[in-house]
């Protein structure tokens, strides 16, 4: 588990020698304009017509500078598409013939796209898995009158024995002398446009994206892996001539790019849209992130386009299903004064801080508030908190010390016992009164004397799952430990001390320890429950290279129990199949919380006000309504909205090992009944789990020799207390 108490004499007053390493990697604002001359560019929505309402926008381009949109819809078991094109007053219907009578029978489930040549011909790409067939496969259909012909090239139509797929096109372009550019996840390719064969190919010597863009002329297409990212121009897109631009953004996932007819590219994601000139390699930004939809996290830029005017169309596809247009545009009479800029710091970037943070923006254009991380919020990266620790301090004690704090797996007590965090109760106390929040999550924060510092944003649970075990005999280390040495089948399979310790010690470590002294006792009935524990699964001195210990995907084969942290709705699908599976049971070990989010705001902070009504907006529905996989909210509303969801899209096929073969497993949708189970779970947590660093190390020097059966409970007790003594004691 990541989240770790760190060494609270590490938070001391004075400044730590060193820079901040491992943090600050990210900022979602970009550099502050304290003041703005007149003239900026602005995002707005477009209206959409109401006949498009039962349709479903799957794309938007730009052709000879007039915006257009493709739709879908399943009318009797077929899909059918339509065109629409803005005009002066609106969108207006412009399907040709050859598309209108294009019908397809592989449903909604699918990637499409519409082109356009230079002589006015259209073509259409669709990868899906047809009505019978397991595989998905990208088909090529050209418009002729009223007939829709398929070209679709002889190599696509073959499966690829080695992978066991077909070709599947990610992206596809039309060139003005009369030829098809297509990507690939293995290659590129140059297609006939009048019949679609292919006249020239070759292998992809990189990681690409699927962004890709065209003027007619020249191809381009993202290449970089995460970071400095290139964009590669292919002319009439033969072959790679090793012309790159630079990127203007951080990151090769999730940008997305268009050309418009004059060769100028435009580029768009969380950091901002900027534009790149015909011919040249510098970027202009024409809008930062923090000022549009780009940078919301519940939803995702389908495509750009741009105008004969020179405007800048996005299409977005929204979390719920639905869709939106925005329009970029140059407004030379629009100003905006930034008057306040608070910094918010976290150890692990999170997307809903990022969604609170521009949605506050957009709602209160005079204030910005701009994230520092440490962590990625997916990279599964060892946290180096020492480092960590530093670096907040130095930011502490600087002119630039962060309004808001999230202090996961730190040691908030030092920074409340060093008056560095201020009370904000008058922003949670109200909302838990009205019954807004998960009291027994929230609740947990209030101090002895009334006060509380921090508030989780979200939370998970740890989940017990096993097969031949019932849930209450899981759901305790005290229940564990009885029904263990009843059995002589392994349930968790041979265990390192270390692993022994991380499963369990964070459920007890707030247990055994009393003010500054140890708890002796409490601590001695624990480690004879981990002891009886031991003797289960047995202990192995170490891991040879590419074993591990058993957990969840093993379920199926040799193992009897598993953990496994459940942060949402849809994280909950992986291990809810798994327990479907094996027609087993589970429980939240130990009714106890995992705390995501943990939130302050900082004393020195000048705009305590504003990192208030910040706070009020982060634990409001309308930030935590969506669910990134990474926690469930502790918005009570936002708990039963997610818990209804469709999670179609999350559904997911994979194979695993099961009885010394490999099956494949179907990782599907769970039913409502099972939804209000986890709601009900969730509802009745109430005690946070904790983690300390010095008490863990601790216990993995003490509990080798006393799980092996040579050292006695009381002589384990007393070298812990001697090892715990001092760091108690500071």
């Amino acid at each position: 588990m990541r989240h770790v108490k760190g060494i609270a004499a590490l938070l001391s007053l004075a400044v730590l020698a060193g820079t901040l390493t491992g943090c600050g990697k990210k900022d979602t604002g970009g550099s502050v304009m304290t003041e703005q001359q007149k003239g900026r560019w602005t995002e707005a929505g477009e209206e959409l017509p109401e006949e498009l309402a039962s349709w479903e926008l799957r794309q938007i381009n730009a052709i000879d500078g007039e915006i257009h949109l493709l739709a879908s819809k399943e009318e009797e078991g077929k899909t059918v598409f339509s065109e629409w094109v803005r005009q002066e007053g609106g969108f207006a219907d412009r399907t040709q013939d050859w598309l209108a009578c294009l019908e397809l029978d592989c449903g909604e489930n699918m990637n499409v796209t519409l082109l356009q040549g230079g002589s006015g011909t259209q073509y259409l790409l669709a990868t899906c898995a047809a009505e019978g067939e397991d595989s998905y496969r990208s088909r090529l259909w050209k418009g002729e009158g009223a007939q829709a012909r398929d070209i679709t090239p002889a190599q696509w139509t073959v499966l690829n024995e080695e992978w066991g797929a077909y070709e599947s096109v990610r992206g596809i372009a039309a060139l003005e002398d009369g030829t098809l550019f297509a990507l690939s996840y293995t290659s590129t390719a140059v297609l006939s446009g009048e019949d679609g064969h292919i006249l020239e190919s070759g292998q992809l010597s990189a990681q690409y994206n699927d962004a890709l863009a065209s003027d007619g002329k020249n191809i381009y297409l993202c290449i970089g892996e995460n970071t400095d990212m290139q964009i590669e121009k292919r002319e009439n897109g033969k072959g790679s001539s090793g012309a790159t631009i630079d990127s203007p953004t951080a990151s090769a996932f999730g940008t997305v790019l268009c050309a418009a007819d004059d060769g100028a590219l435009i580029a768009a994601d969380r950091d901002g849209i900027f534009r790149c000139g015909a011919g040249e390699d510098a970027w202009e930004k024409l809008l930062d992130g923090l000022e549009t939809d780009f940078a919301m996290t519940d939803c995702w830029c389908m495509g750009l386009a741009m105008s004969k005017e020179g405007d800048i169309y996005a299409l977005f596809r929204e979390s719920g299903g639905g869709a939106r247009l925005n329009r970029y545009a140059y407004d030379p009479d629009a100003v905006v004064e930034v008057k306040e800029e608070l910094k918010l710091y976290t150890v692990f970037e999170s997307p809903l801080l990022q969604q609170a943070a521009v949605l506050y923006h957009k709602e209160h254009p005079e204030i910005r508030i701009t994230i520092q991380y440490a962590y990625s919020a997916y990279e599964d990266e060892s946290v180096d908190y020492n480092t960590v620790y530093q670096g907040l301090n130095t930011l502490l004690m600087g002119e630039d010390a962060p309004d808001i704090l999230v202090l996961d797996g730190l040691d908030m007590d030092s920074f409340i016992d060093k008056g560095l965090l201020v009370d904000i109760g008058t922003v949670v106390a109200p909302m838990e009164e009205k019954g807004e929040l998960l009291s027994g999550i929230t609740g947990s924060y209030v101090r002895e004397d009334g006060h509380r510092y921090t508030v989780p944003l979200q939370f998970g649970f740890n989940m017990a799952m096993g097969r031949d075990i019932g849930e209450a005999d899981m759901a305790s280390l005290e229940s564990l430990a009885q029904f263990l040495s009843g059995t002589q089948d392994s349930y968790l399979g041979p265990q390192t001390v270390d692993e022994l310790v991380d499963k369990f010690y964070p459920y007890f470590c707030g247990d055994i320890v009393k003010g500054k002294r140890l708890d002796t006792e409490t601590l001695a009935g624990k480690l004879e429950c981990l002891k009886r524990i031991a003797d289960n699964c047995g202990i192995t001195d170490r891991r040879d290279k590419g074993e591990h210990a058993y957990n969840m995907w093993d379920l199926a084969s040799g193992a009897k129990m598993a953990f496994e942290r459940a942060t949402g709705f849809k994280n909950c699908m992986f291990p809810i199949a798994m327990v479907d599976y094996i027609r087993g049971s589970f429980t939240a070990y130990e009714n106890s919380f995992i705390p995501l989010l943990q939130t302050g705001i900082c004393a020195k902070s000048p705009y305590q006000d504003t990192a208030m009504d910040f706070l009020g907006l982060a634990l409001s529905e309308r930030i935590q309504d969506t669910d990134h996989y990474l926690g469930f909210p502790v918005n009570l509303a936002s708990l039963e909205k997610q818990a209804r969801e469709d999670r179609s899209e999350s559904q997911a096929y994979t194979s695993i090992e099961a009885e010394g073969s490999e099956v494949e497993f179907a990782i599907k949708c769970y039913s409502d009944e099972m939804a209000d189970a986890l709601v009900a779970i969730c509802k009745g947590l109430d005690k946070p789990m904790a983690e300390d660093a010095k008490i863990r190390e601790v216990l993995i020097e003490a509990l080798g020799a006393y799980l092996e059966g040579s050292q006695t409970t009381e002589a384990t007790v007393l070298k812990i207390e001697d090892g715990l003594k001092m760091y108690l004691a500071e």
